[in-house]
């Protein structure tokens, strides 16, 4: 997105306006199939980020294009029929139906929200809905329009010890309720249930009823604006297969459905005896059944009648702390603290926001005491750089080291299926990735370019770490300028494994200062060894 669209001051975006930005990118088949996805892998899992927070209107555009690039794009890369390539596309398919159900849940209520925003536009000045309409900020985002308003908006650059600290309490988080789920799943008998991909499906649920009853009152009271203007068609279309690519979905079995039969619930250990004469009343139950909180027998306590706000453009945010809660299971969490979003910590060459990528300073020891041997003999080594976001903000956790043929000046990832479904199951997204130079300088190769550009092209904050231990300077974190570097790599159509570019300034520094990189001393991280036999 540009500081322009930052900067104009628009409302919130449609669902039509959200698909046409959905599908702007810059797809290319010559970047490799494992490239795109990642990329994929990388978009599905910041869908559901923002659909924790609230955020419904980022979520629509980024499980949009997670759909158009998995159904549209992947199917027709010129390496999607080896078998490594089907092998790492099936758990991306299996996603879809899921997230075309998330897809027509969000659209209704961001269409409604769009059209009462252009009803208000309309409305004569100095009305109560053009005074709510200022009171949003003037250089709010139109794909957050509603969300970022509610957010405590900070400088990463003077705030980085609250940033990694709120980040390792949401990491912390995650992993416990991620926990708590697979001990639930193991808990029940029969059928097999898979973790849901997105938010619970109940506060989902709760957030887009809450939505719906505030936009039918605001429908109720704003009648003079009704026109045909605001009609909005009652199909969408979602991408298509094309007829001549070949879809290779695993159907879900019965129980995998959620209409299939489910299993019943275990018998008690021993039924309580009931006098069944055929006169009188039943006997009453124990006192001491109703004394238990956890009895199956006690029924759950009523939630409490919230108070809608009369004003009809209340923020995604704030409507999902008006939907009522379900009647807590465990012990009630503190309540939560306002919500923090951390500013784009710098901008590419045409103004594109990045947001602050936060790196655990002794990973980049650690990778190199890894690779000592190959160093020693002379061979390149990579690793991936994995982790996640949190406040629009993005942290590396993980140092994974992937299978890989390495030679003294190339190193090629090898089983992708693998690595993919490792960043799957641990909830990961790949941020970057770091590789030595043990017989050359610190720079980037025409080849680390090429490679870099598949990282870059959906995920414009990712960065290549070049080690280079026998030279100085011994280490630099990198990444395409744009523009040139990233479109004039996407155009190169040369395939030598090194090769001049006609053009300079195809990368840049990405460490802070001045790019969007800051080093932590505190932020832990994992190392993971998929190479068989470490």
């Amino acid at each position: 997105m540009s500081s322009t669209d930052l900067n104009m001051g628009r409302g919130p975006m449609s669902a039509k306006e959200l698909t046409d930005r959905a599908k702007q990118f810059d797809w290319n088949p010559r970047i490799g199939f494992k490239y795109w996805a990642r990329a994929a892998e990388t978009i599905h899992h910041e869908g559901q980020i923002y659909l924790r927070e609230g955020n419904f209107p980022q979520a629509y555009l980024v499980l949009f294009r997670y759909s158009t690039l998995v159904l549209e794009y992947l199917v027709m890369h010129p390496e999607a029929k080896e078998p490594e390539s089907r092998k790492a596309i099936k758990p991306l398919q299996k996603r879809i139906p899921q997230v075309i159900a998330i897809l027509e849940t969000l659209r209704p209520a961001i269409d409604n929200i769009h059209d009462q925003w252009r009803k208000t536009t309309a409305a004569p000045r100095g009305t109560p809905r053009k005074q709510d309409l200022a009171k949003h900020p003037t250089n709010d985002s139109p794909l957050s329009w509603n969300y970022a308003s509610s957010a405590n908006i900070l400088d990463v650059q003077d705030h980085q010890d609250l940033a990694v600290d709120l980040a390792k309490k949401e990491i912390q988080r995650r992993r416990r309720a991620a926990g708590a789920l697979e001990e639930g799943k193991h808990r029940l008998s029969g059928a097999r249930q898979a973790p849901p991909p997105y938010m619970d499906d109940d506060e989902l649920r709760r957030q887009m009823e809450a939505t719906r009853r505030q936009l039918d009152r605001a429908d109720g009271r704003a009648t003079a604006f009704d026109d045909e203007e605001y009609s909005r068609p009652s199909t969408y279309y979602y991408p298509s297969i094309s007829k001549s690519s070949s879809l290779d979905y695993e159907r879900p079995t019965p129980q995998e459905r959620p209409d299939g039969p489910r299993p019943q619930p275990p018998r008690p250990p021993k039924e309580r005896h009931v006098d069944r004469r055929p006169s009188g009343p039943p006997p009453r139950p124990d006192k001491d059944l109703y004394l238990e909180r956890d009895s199956p027998m006690l029924p759950p306590p009523r939630p409490g009648k919230e108070q809608l706000p009369s004003s009809a453009f209340a923020d995604y945010s704030s409507l999902r702390e008006q939907a009522p809660a379900l009647p807590p299971k465990a012990p009630a969490e503190p309540a939560k603290q306002e919500r923090v979003s951390f500013r784009p910590a710098a901008t590419l060459e045409n103004s594109e926001p990045l947001r602050p990528v936060f790196l655990p300073s002794g990973l980049r020891q650690k990778f190199l005491a890894i690779a000592a041997d190959n160093t020693r003999k002379g061979l390149e080594m990579c690793g991936m750089l994995c982790g996640t976001t949190v406040n629009n903000a993005l942290f590396i956790s993980h140092l994974v080291i992937p299978e890989q043929k390495c030679t003294s000046d190339t190193c090629d990832t090898e089983n992708e299926s693998g690595m993919l479904e490792y960043c799957i199951t641990n909830d990961l997204i790949v941020i970057g990735w770091i590789h030595t130079h043990p017989t050359q300088t610190c720079f980037m190769s025409s080849r680390d370019l090429h490679t870099q550009a598949g990282y870059q092209v959906m995920m414009p904050e990712s960065i290549a770490i070049v080690c280079a231990p026998h030279s100085e300077p011994s280490w630099g974190i990198f990444r395409l300028t744009n523009p040139p570097g990233l479109p004039h790599i996407l155009a190169c159509q040369r395939t030598e494994t090194f090769h001049p570019h006609a053009v300079d300034n195809l990368y840049v520094e990405a460490g802070q200062p001045p790019g969007h990189v800051y080093e932590s001393r505190t932020l832990p991280f994992e190392v993971c060894d998929l190479r068989p036999g470490h």
